[in-house]
């Protein structure tokens, strides 16, 4: 085979590969819309912190109900044979050399119940509970507030490449036609290079206003737990600012709302009541018996060494009841127990206050950012109106020849400009909205 002929079998091969590429990246990146609604659906059912909070949330269950079993007794059934070589000694105090072997089939019924205890550890289990299933709300409130975070993300910018590529036609129109003017002398050679310059950064805009949308679909999908080389876009092409319930209430309103309806405060509210539990516990559990009570009921047989083990083989039965006291660590003046749990119970209380303190802050940040994006939609609304008049005007004026393309090319950067703010103005104002259903606790 000569060289041409290895050169065309080579050019072969490689736009074989490329076109394999092609297709396999067109498959891998086939875009999928998708709606606020579904992403919000979407966000809680295969999250990750929202199955650990439901697994510490079972975790805390069984824990609970294990400490409820503690009122109940257990059986211990069992079998023993017994043994004896040797001196023992009788009930009169004598020695006596006896070999001997005994066969005891018996079930024993076993109750060991710290009332105290018992009691102030169910009550403990139970806030436990409740602070579980407290925090598994507020993982699946994140989940959600989170999927509307990254798709409001999307819908900017996707509107933003929108935006940029109708930037890229016109500034390319524009180059064309400069083009031929510069060849038929009639226009500035330098008016040319900056029109294709304009040409060449609507071109860069566009590029990475595309890697922005790419990279925010990645990011939707990441919290929808999909896969990131699905490319999401959002159903709706045109941002429009979004009206929620409730954003325009009194500031004093949404704080006492968000006080009250907050999980973050009912999981620290369920661990103070935890925390004092432990300490009433610390003081008061030590005060109240233990209560033991044994019963073993089976047959016992058996003789001097030699005879069979089932000799005189009869009902056997003992009982056992008692109460008793605890008196040093973990019982009556333990004094470190004491101190151990009234340090903790502070502890809750201050995190308690703590966390109210950062609520109040995120209401009002958050309600003041609302107040300030929508006063800034409306202004970004007149700059962008007046900016597409003077690309308008711009374009007639070029049109009829009074009028350069530099002129028209600025006028239509002015325009890109505001639309772009205008859009990301628009995407701010809608998540801010969410956000301030998301930290009254809605």
């Amino acid at each position: 085979m000569n060289s041409n002929g290895c050169s065309r079998s080579l050019r072969g091969w490689v736009t074989l590969g490329l076109a394999v590429c092609v297709v396999q990246i067109g498959y891998t990146v086939e875009p999928q819309t998708i709606d606020l609604p579904t992403a919000l659906r979407l966000a809680g059912a295969n999250n990750l912190d929202v199955e650990i909070a439901r697994a510490r949330l079972d975790e805390a269950r069984a824990a609970h109900g294990s400490a409820r079993a503690r009122y109940f007794p257990w059986i211990s059934p069992a079998i023993t044979v017994r043994r004896h070589e040797g001196n023992i000694q009788n009930v009169e105090g004598r020695i006596l050399d006896v070999d001997k072997q005994s066969l005891a089939a018996a079930v024993t019924l076993n109750a060991q119940l710290d009332l105290g205890e018992t009691y102030y550890q169910n009550l403990v289990a139970r806030q436990v509970v409740k602070a579980n299933e407290a925090a598994l709300a507020g993982r699946q409130r994140e989940a959600n507030f989170r999927a509307a975070a990254a798709y409001f993300e999307l819908t900017r910018t996707q509107a933003t490449v929108l935006a940029s590529e109708e930037a890229m036609r016109i500034t390319s129109r524009h180059a064309e036609q400069i083009s031929v003017t510069t060849e038929l002398g009639i226009t500035f050679v330098g008016d040319a290079a900056r029109v294709r310059a304009a040409r060449e950064r609507a071109e860069l805009t566009l590029a990475r206003s595309r890697a922005d949308q790419r990279i925010a679909a990645a990011r939707l999908a990441e919290v929808l737990r999909l896969d990131p080389a699905i490319e999401l876009t959002p159903v709706d092409a045109d941002l429009a600012p979004l009206t929620l319930e409730g954003h325009l209430e009194n500031l004093g309103v949404l704080i006492s709302r968000a006080l009250a309806a907050r999980p973050e405060l009912d999981e620290a509210g369920a661990r103070l009541l935890s925390a004092q539990t432990g300490r009433r516990a610390s003081k008061n559990a030590p005060l109240i018996p233990t209560i033991g009570a044994q019963a073993t009921l089976g047959g016992l047989g058996g003789g001097p060494s030699g005879s069979s083990l089932s000799r005189d083989y009869g009902s056997s039965g003992d009982y056992a009841l008692g109460v008793s006291w605890r008196v040093g660590p973990g019982g009556l003046f333990d004094n470190n127990r004491q101190r151990e749990t009234a340090a903790r119970e502070k502890q809750a209380e201050l995190e308690m206050e703590k966390l109210r303190d950062a609520v109040r802050l995120q209401v009002v940040e958050t309600h003041a950012r609302l107040m300030s994006l929508a006063v800034q939609i409306e202004l970004a609304r007149k700059t962008l109106e007046a900016a597409d008049q003077t690309a308008r005007l711009s374009r007639q004026r070029r049109e009829t020849g009074v009028s350069g393309a530099l002129e028209d090319l600025q006028a239509q950067d002015e325009l890109l400009r505001a639309r772009r703010d205008y859009l990301a103005i628009i995407a701010d104002y809608n998540l801010a909205q969410y956000a301030l259903r998301y930290v009254t606790g809605q």
